[in-house]
């Protein structure tokens, strides 16, 4: 073969074999959203054990308050393949920790800007079938802001 299709041969080798499933065992796989014309974002990595289904969700919040970013704003539920929402408990992650950020000042101006992340897991025969997670807001200072939705 010439070396230009060797070349092309290796390529297509290898972007083909990194296209693997993310929610193996032991595997796992992120999903994103994001509000209030991306003030307010989310991501989600599930991470699927032999036991439990996990999900470590970060927030990065602009133009907010510290309180908007810590657990008790926010209302989270999983959805099974049948579009059934179930709710969830959500914890800071162990060891806790505090929404970080303040104050950013600009050349555009100041604004605040927050980031937190929580930590929720379940046995892996009730969240096997985990469609996505939904993220709702209880108070943000954006009008008609809908929730956030991670699917995978």
């Amino acid at each position: 073969m010439k070396p230009l299709k060797w070349f092309l041969f290796f390529i297509l080798f290898n972007s083909c074999a990194n296209h693997r499933p993310p929610t193996e065992v032991g595997g796992a796989a992120i999903a994103y959203d994001s509000i209030a014309s991306g003030n307010i974002s989310a991501n989600a990595i599930k991470k699927v054990t032999a036991h439990e289904v996990c999900f470590e969700i970060s927030l990065s919040l602009q133009g907010t308050t510290q309180q908007q970013a810590t657990p008790r704003n926010w209302t989270v539920a999983w959805v099974d393949k049948k579009n059934q929402y179930r709710l969830l408990s959500l914890n800071q992650r162990d060891p806790a920790s505090i929404p970080q950020g303040g104050l950013i000042i600009l050349k555009s101006g100041e604004k605040q800007e927050w980031k937190n992340t929580f930590r929720t897991c379940g046995a892996k025969a009730e969240f096997d079938e985990v469609k996505g997670i939904v993220l709702s807001p209880k108070e943000l200072p954006y009008e008609n802001t809908r929730s956030l939705f991670l699917s995978w």
